[in-house]
């Protein structure tokens, strides 16, 4: 339901990837970089308009129990619901696309999240390394709201959800 389907998404950032161009070749590593990989796009790639509704819901409660049973499955178990590719602004890493929803009868059909949209940050921390994600994974047994920062095309889109009951 709702509540997986919220930490589907919030965490769909890894497995099924298409990298999109080369990765780090050991000859570029000792190259000067102007950006980490996992800074936040530039103000001018940016969007700023926020994304009209979609059909499915961008706010709502996450029953605790079912929330914590995702997170007793694991990521690897949540991720193979969705298949995702690194978005990139020329050579920096922005986030997660989602490409399709690989499980139709995932909860995570009920959210407002089309192919194309693109996954920044979870409750605030950005998904660009395994270690973020265990991170945002962790974080989510105590967390008492989840939100997800998105972009829709020049758009932004914010998916923000209570957690009952509190902590």
């Amino acid at each position: 339901m709702r509540a997986t389907a919220l930490a589907v998404a919030l965490t769909a950032c890894t497995p099924a990837v298409h990298p999109q161009g080369p990765g780090t070749y050991d000859e570029e590593l000792g190259r000067k970089r102007t950006a980490p990989a996992d800074a936040a796009p530039t103000t001018a790639a940016a969007p700023t308009v926020v994304a009209p509704p979609g059909k499915g819901t961008r706010t709502g409660t996450i029953d605790r129990a079912r929330l914590t049973a995702v997170l007793d499955a694991g990521p690897g178990a949540f991720l193979r619901q969705v298949e995702v590719t690194a978005h990139l602004d020329g050579q920096r890493f922005v986030g997660w696309q989602l490409v399709q929803l690989v499980d139709r009868a995932s909860p995570l059909a009920e959210v407002d999240v089309v192919p194309g949209d693109v996954l920044l940050a979870v409750n605030g921390n950005p998904l660009s390394r395994p270690d973020q994600l265990q991170t945002v994974w962790d974080g989510l047994r105590k967390a008492n709201e989840v939100t997800a920062e998105l972009w829709r095309g020049n758009t932004k889109l914010e998916l923000k959800f209570s957690v009952e009951p509190r902590i």
